[in-house]
């Protein structure tokens, strides 16, 4: 507003009307921010920047540790009872005077109750008219604190339940494979050497009767064959028998006689030392990932190699193959993937997979030693 010096009743009119206008934005300001600072869903804490006292707090924070608004003003900080640790709220005070910013993750307070409490604790210092003014914003973080504790034993909770299912359906894989083995196995050999035996009585010059019987025989190996290799793939033998180091030196070459895919295996030590759970877990690991090389890869070359390292052990699984398409990395959408990541979080270890199309796969697992369940 422009005021005319050609009257001085004017310009004083003038003056008056822009004081005026001025000392109602300033009132509607201040109104706005004491609305603001009573109905925030935060405690607030104002204290002088130089001595620490308390200079207002908002009804949230008094209803959230339960002292009146008398009780906090004029006291410094550390003579409130919720912040009755003096040399922690002396130390914190001299870190905002020095920094001009405090924050606590999760600060326990106690409560005029005595019940202890966990906040949220951000405070920081600015000028107002020329005056430094210090504000403390408490937030009330009991109840998240809750769900995250119950949600970090629930997450426990399932892996030991998936660590029991693991080993519950390793010991049934067990016993169906010996009860192949023992039952379904031995009357095939059985039945195999009664029809030889059979066969060889009604040796015959009929060709067609000889082919037919040389075919029945044929059908029995298969059965025998598949018998044995069903077995194998439920538990191998020799896994309980001879340790992992020659069940996995064995898988590695069925695996190359079977799927005609050439497979290195480079072990490091004879002997790893492993108990039966570890053992069985890694081999798992190596047979989940050799299966998908042969199912998804068309992969000329496969590598498998395990190394002791001072801080447990290091298995790789690589291939040349077509490699993974990118969401299956990312979005972990195979079952063979899933399955391998659950057997290697149940060990506590780590597993990184690095693939796309049309460079291959390399999988590296890291498994410490003493967390094995």
């Amino acid at each position: 507003m422009q005021i005319s010096s050609n009257s001085p009743k004017k310009r004083i009119a003038a003056i008056n009307t822009i004081n005026a206008s001025s000392l109602k934005a300033l009132r509607l300001s201040e109104s706005r921010y004491r609305r603001l600072f009573e109905t925030a869903q935060d405690g607030i804490l104002l204290l002088n920047a130089d001595t620490a006292q308390i200079e207002d707090v908002n009804p949230y924070l008094i209803n959230m540790l339960g002292y009146s608004h008398a009780v906090f003003l004029g006291k410094k900080l550390w003579e409130v009872g919720s912040f009755a640790d003096v040399a922690e709220s002396k130390n914190m005070f001299a870190e905002l005077q020095t920094t001009g910013y405090v924050r606590y993750e999760d600060l326990p307070l106690k409560t005029k109750s005595g019940e202890l409490i966990e906040v949220e604790f951000v405070s920081n210092t600015y000028e107002c008219e020329d005056i430094k003014v210090i504000q403390c914003n408490i937030r009330n973080i009991s109840q998240r604190k809750q769900v995250e504790r119950e949600l970090i034993e629930s997450k426990a909770h399932l892996h030991q339940l998936s660590i029991f299912l693991q080993r519950a359906r390793e010991e049934d894989r067990a016993h169906f494979s010996r009860e192949l083995h023992d039952e379904l196995g031995q009357n095939l050999t059985v039945l195999r050497i009664d029809f030889n035996g059979l066969a060889n009585q009604l040796a015959t010059s009929d060709p067609a009767i000889a082919a037919r019987l040389d075919a029945i025989d044929q059908v029995i190996i298969r059965t025998v064959d598949a018998t044995r290799l069903i077995c194998e793939e439920l538990r191998p033998g020799m896994l309980d028998d001879l340790g992992f180091e020659a069940a996995i030196t064995s898988y590695a070459r069925s695996f190359t006689k079977r799927f005609g895919v050439p497979c290195d295996l480079l072990l490091d030590r004879e002997d790893y030392g492993l108990d039966k759970y570890l053992s069985t877990a890694i081999f798992r690991i190596v047979q989940e990932a050799l299966t998908n090389i042969a199912r998804h890869a068309q992969a000329s070359h496969a590598m498998v190699a395990l190394q002791d390292c001072d801080n447990g052990l290091l298995l790789t699984i690589a291939d040349d193959g077509i490699g993974l398409p990118t969401e299956l990395t990312d979005e972990r959408k195979t079952f063979g993937i899933l399955g391998m990541k659950e057997r290697v979080n149940m060990l506590g270890g780590r597993i990184a997979i690095d693939s796309a199309p049309g460079r291959g796969t390399h999988i590296e697992v890291n498994i410490p030693r003493n967390d094995s369940p």
